[in-house]
């Protein structure tokens, strides 16, 4: 007599292996997703490198065009063009100071902020040894200053192509575009006699380099307005009273200091003097001070002077005053 083996056996073999595989199957998902999202994070994190870079790229080239113009240019120019560098450089500086997305990318985030840190040092020793250099003809130090931040500047270009170097990896993700190329040193050549040149055209006589106060009375017109007659003489049109409107401008490259402006009108009596304080003024901009209603008379002649005061260091002091012989008009009178 013949025996078979029970087929219930085999079921439960059966029951056993099935959760083992759903298992297996939900682990392997569970870590198929994490790459997945590690894989974006890396790629996120090596986006925002390189759009940084390519930021950092047009600086490098703008500081090369502006470099090669430094006997003629003017401070504001170069500090308006340093200051957006290092913008972008304190961006990429929060970017590698934040966590890493995966430890593959610890060679390439410690890479890139040697690179900015290197950079930072360099461009913000370079332009205060260039400035340094324009304010005090008689200093020495700063050829050494301005070779040492050229020397940083060029070190963060070396680690930057280290940077490209470690990103071709196996095992580093390919960046959404290419890496750009980026040179920040402003020329080739040895560090030292770079930067004799660097000083020499910052003391250029051309050069806007140093600093220059600038305050000047760049206008003054009249409410009622006055016109020029035939004969070159202001008149004002038949009025009892006139305000005068007098336009005070920074013609400098560094922020003015508080001032006083003093206006004095003669004829028709005693002489009216009247003074009132001038605000500080960044380069280029203008503010205007007003004396109202100071009391004139139809068919008079009158002579206004408006003068600043308290200016010092001024390159100009032939703008801080302005006079004007005015008459007044008879007859029926505006107001």
């Amino acid at each position: 007599m013949i025996l078979e083996t029970p087929r219930p056996r085999k079921r439960l073999v059966v029951r056993f292996i099935w959760p083992i595989l759903i298992t297996a199957a939900a682990l392997v998902a569970v870590a198929v997703s994490s790459a997945g999202r590690d894989t974006r994070a890396e790629l996120v994190y090596l986006d925002s490198v390189q759009e940084q870079s390519g930021a950092l790229s047009m600086r490098g080239d703008a500081l090369r065009e502006v470099i090669a113009r430094l006997a003629r240019i003017d401070r504001t120019e170069l500090v308006t063009l340093v200051d957006g560098m290092r913008t972008d450089l304190a961006i990429g500086l929060e970017l590698v100071a934040a966590e890493l997305p995966s430890p593959s990318l610890f060679a390439v985030n410690a890479l890139y902020r040697q690179a900015l840190e290197a950079w930072d040092a360099g461009i913000g020793g370079y332009a205060s040894g260039i400035l340094a250099a324009a304010d005090d003809p008689t200093s020495t130090v700063v050829v050494d200053n301005i070779a040492n931040a050229l020397a940083e500047i060029r070190a963060g270009d070396r680690l930057y192509v280290d940077l490209i170097e470690e990103m071709d990896r196996q095992d580093v993700p390919d960046a959404v575009a290419p890496m750009p190329t980026v040179v920040l040193m402003p020329a080739s050549g040895e560090l030292f006699s770079l930067s004799q040149a660097y000083v020499l055209a910052a003391r250029s006589p051309n050069s806007g380099l140093a600093l220059r106060p600038g305050l000047s009375l760049s206008q003054l017109v009249t409410v009622p307005q006055w016109e020029v007659d035939p004969t070159d003489a202001a008149v004002l049109p038949a009025t009892e009273t006139v305000t005068f409107n007098v336009v005070v401008s920074n013609r400098g490259n560094i922020m003015s200091a508080i001032a006083q402006l003093r206006l004095v009108l003669t004829g028709g009596g005693e002489p009216v003097t009247l003074e009132q304080g001038v605000v500080a003024l960044q380069p280029n901009a203008s503010t205007t001070v007003s004396f109202e209603d100071l009391a004139v008379e139809a068919g008079g002649e009158y002579g206004v002077t408006a003068t600043l005061l308290g200016v010092t260091a001024d390159t100009d002091s032939t703008d801080n005053e302005i006079s004007v012989v005015f008459t007044v008009n008879e007859g029926e009178s505006a107001g």
